[in-house]
């Protein structure tokens, strides 16, 4: 099988594409952006680019996301013909985003599979406490039309999680399928310096968000504390907010910008009472290097996962395949990933007493809730390792071959 990735960066696709490679197991080739190609065509093999476009200032408010993203998808069209004139292609694996297959639909006698991680922020949901800006709900609109217009136009469409696939109209359900990307996680002995006779509470997110639950662990942390004292909270990620609207609240409660937080997570913290400093409970470790992230998920002792909104964060897989003890609400893609009492201990994300009496069992008898740790890491190789996952894609990948065979006929 001849497949062609195709997305701006390699993050979504660049593990398969390169087990695939590896393993012999096809002719994996990766459409990126020229920029991303000058950085990796030593390091990755069987690269391609694709002009990158330059930002338009001067377009319309509304659509200025959707027109860089057609205008990547001619670059994107431009190349394939260029890649075609060295070898043939089965099958192309667009990014919805980042891979537009706006322009390939109906262009090549390709069968077209298009990953989608949601189809909209309005679907994918965020804190009613901090609501989605009129000017965000207009863009949602297109960026909606869109999912949903390449759901229909391709031969199959992957999201990460069922709960993903929920969020979709059930006419096109049949087109749908859930496969989360494949990991190849290592353990290792963490260089994280830790608080002697401290025990050390963590929370990761790629953003410090509400709807990625940093501001329920603070709450349930400071219920924590009025139980057990020797505790320390490490919550790592970025202040900087991706999929949801907490500094647009900011901006509208804060006026004036010279006494605006500077981010969501200093505006909780500040609420809260809480600073950050040696004598603190609270440390925020910032995205780094992965070797520093690794070495934070690997030092904690247990970490709490109250996700609020998402349709597969990656982070929670760094955790089990790390074998940690990992407390998370039962809401969204989580079930779907840990069994309570099994791999994990699951919550209603509401409620913080049981929360914090969950993690006070856990704290004042670690040894009876390792075996936690033990069979998520277990359950994380067995399920998620990219050895396992690799497979399934292929599979997927040939029923849209024969598909589009089909519909061709």
């Amino acid at each position: 099988m001849r497949i062609l990735f195709v997305h701006e960066g390699l993050g979504q696709f660049e593990h398969l594409h390169k087990y695939l490679n590896g393993q012999g197991l096809a002719n994996s080739w990766f459409l990126c952006s020229t920029g991303v190609y000058e950085a990796n065509k030593d390091k990755v093999s069987n690269l391609a680019p694709f002009q990158a476009v330059a930002e338009n200032d001067k377009t319309y408010f509304y659509i200025k996301n959707i027109e860089a993203r057609v205008q990547r998808s001619f670059s994107i069209k431009k190349s394939i013909h260029q890649v075609l004139a060295k070898t043939g292609i089965d099958l192309i694996v667009a990014h919805g985003s980042g891979g537009y297959p706006l322009q390939l639909f109906g262009e090549f006698d390709i069968p077209i599979v298009t990953y989608i991680e949601f189809p909209s922020f309005g679907h994918h949901g965020h804190d009613p406490k901090y609501p989605q800006p009129e000017y965000a709900t207009y863009r949602d609109k297109l960026f909606e039309m869109s999912s949903f217009h390449q759901v229909l136009k391709s031969d199959m469409v992957i999201v990460p999680s069922a709960y993903a696939k929920s969020m979709f109209p059930t006419c096109l359900h049949d087109k749908i399928v859930p496969q989360m990307e494949g990991f190849q996680i290592t353990r290792r002995k963490s260089q994280f310096k830790k608080e002697p006779g401290v025990f050390h509470i963590g929370f990761s997110a790629r953003d410090l968000s509400s709807a990625k639950g940093f501001e329920q662990f603070v709450l349930i942390a400071k219920e924590i504390l009025k139980r057990r004292q020797k505790v320390k909270f490490v919550f790592c990620g970025s202040p900087k907010v991706l999929y949801s609207y907490e500094e647009a609240y900011l901006q509208t409660q804060f006026p004036d910008k010279a006494s605006r937080p500077e981010s969501f997570m200093h505006y909780v913290l500040a609420r809260e009472g809480i600073t950050l400093g040696p004598d603190s409970a609270f440390q925020h470790v910032s995205f780094a290097a992965y070797d520093q992230f690794a070495d934070f998920i690997e030092a904690m002792d247990l970490f709490l996962y109250p996700l609020q909104y998402g349709s597969a964060n990656w982070g929670i897989f760094e955790i089990l395949f790390r074998g940690r003890v990992v407390i998370a609400s039962d809401r969204c893609f989580v079930p779907e990933v840990i069994q309570h009492g099994r791999n994990g201990l699951l919550c209603d994300y509401e409620d913080i007493d049981l929360w914090a009496h969950r993690a006070v069992q856990v704290i004042d008898a670690p040894e009876q809730y390792a075996h936690l740790g033990t069979n998520a890491e277990k359950d994380a190789n067995e399920r998620f390792h990219i050895s396992k996952v690799a497979p399934a894609y292929l599979d997927i990948f040939q029923t849209a071959i024969s598909r589009h065979r089909l519909f061709k006929d």
